[in-house]
């Protein structure tokens, strides 16, 4: 199993919540990380079986029937697919420019390598129906504290460069939980995230693409100030 310590733990998370759970999809797995360079920051991962079809017609999973396959009851019953999820995830990165596009052009005028997390692992599309499941009376329940935890382990393994946050709810989220370790930068502009000795310079977005994306202005000036927080 690709990257056995974090996905491990994200097994166990899964079977703590959802063991007996017949309708729930697995959560996001992980390849194994890239050290360094630039990190995206999403709220949770989407699911869309159209959107799955499209992107695997031409692999060797064009006949997969993704409602079936990630679900958790299957998922979990065959951990060797375990793997497999993570190829389909990377086709994703790879072939869904409507949403990837952006941060792989940003990627190229800084001169950095790219990868992508979510700070949520569960997979769901209507935000409405994902608040219910990470909040309890307004507040966030043990699940999404517990993948929060999980989300800054995984942080200071990749040791990005630099983290852009691309959701922003997300970033309201982030930000009221690594308080303490966010310091505000004046003369720069953007916020140091400070763990384990390293300071790494961190942006809270809104997302780049889609109906509520950035504007075109605001756009460029996050990929220009991103560059210049690579600067020494």
């Amino acid at each position: 199993m690709c990257n056995e310590e974090i996905n491990s733990k994200i097994i166990n998370l899964w079977n703590k919540y959802f063991k007996d759970d017949k309708d729930v999809y697995a959560p996001l797995f992980y390849d194994d990380f890239k050290k360094g360079g630039l990190l995206f920051v999403g709220m949770n991962p989407s699911f869309s079986e159209r959107g799955f079809k499209t992107i695997l017609r031409s692999t060797e999973y064009k006949d997969m029937d993704p409602a079936t396959f990630f679900k958790w009851s299957n998922i979990s019953a065959n951990p060797a697919l375990i793997d497999d999820c993570i190829k389909v995830e990377n086709y994703a990165y790879a072939n869904y420019s409507l949403y990837f596009g952006r941060p792989i052009e940003i990627a190229k005028k800084v001169g950095l390598d790219w990868q992508h997390i979510d700070l949520f692992l569960y997979k769901e599309t209507a935000q409405n129906n994902f608040m219910t499941r990470i909040t309890d009376k307004g507040k966030l329940n043990e699940f999404a504290l517990d993948q929060i935890a999980l989300f800054e382990e995984v942080l200071t393994k990749i040791e990005p460069r630099c983290v852009v946050v691309t959701n922003a709810f997300g970033s309201e989220i982030l930000r009221k939980h690594i308080k303490d370790d966010l310091a505000w930068d004046e003369e720069r502009g953007f916020h140091w995230f400070t763990k384990s000795g390293k300071k790494i310079p961190m942006f809270f977005s809104s997302m780049l693409s889609g109906q509520r994306a950035l504007d075109r202005w605001s756009y460029e000036r996050l990929v220009w100030h991103i560059g210049q927080s690579l600067k020494s």
